[in-house]
């Protein structure tokens, strides 16, 4: 309970403060040293009139992001490209042939009569749909630029 009538009245005293650093000294008997150590790095980082730090700082941070997402964009086009038997960087035109021949195997009305295999052909087969999908909005988003 004493330390917060402390603080209160430190906080009445510093309304009649004749200057800033007789504040700052009487402020600075209550803080604990770590709470004191924050204080003074976010004082010395607002107080900073240079910009450019914190600019490339950001700057280097949003590159990384973008860079992050290009990765993982590409992890997940290998694995439609794999999805269709093709190269990971085929052309369309290869991609388009592949997934082609894939549906023809794989197509669910050749396994009508047989249940089982009708489901498996159907789930390949939807497989095969979204990762052509994928692959053509990769491709016309890269051809646009």
């Amino acid at each position: 309970m004493d330390q917060i009538f402390n603080r209160l009245s430190n906080l009445v005293k510093s309304f009649f403060a004749d200057d800033e650093e007789s504040l700052k000294t009487k402020y600075r008997s209550t803080l604990d040293p770590d709470e004191q150590d924050a204080w003074d790095e976010l004082n010395d980082f607002l107080n900073d009139d240079n910009e450019e730090p914190r600019q490339k700082q950001y700057q280097e941070y949003k590159e990384h992001s973008y860079t992050k997402a290009q990765h993982s964009e590409k992890d997940a086009l290998r694995q439609d490209y794999k999805t269709l038997e093709c190269d990971f960087g085929a052309s369309f035109d290869e991609v388009k042939k592949s997934y082609k021949r894939l549906l023809r195997q794989y197509h669910p009305d050749k396994y009508a009569n047989q249940p089982d295999k009708l489901k498996f052909a159907t789930e390949i087969t939807t497989k095969l749909n979204q990762a052509f999908q994928k692959i053509e909005k990769f491709e016309e988003k890269n051809n646009k630029k």
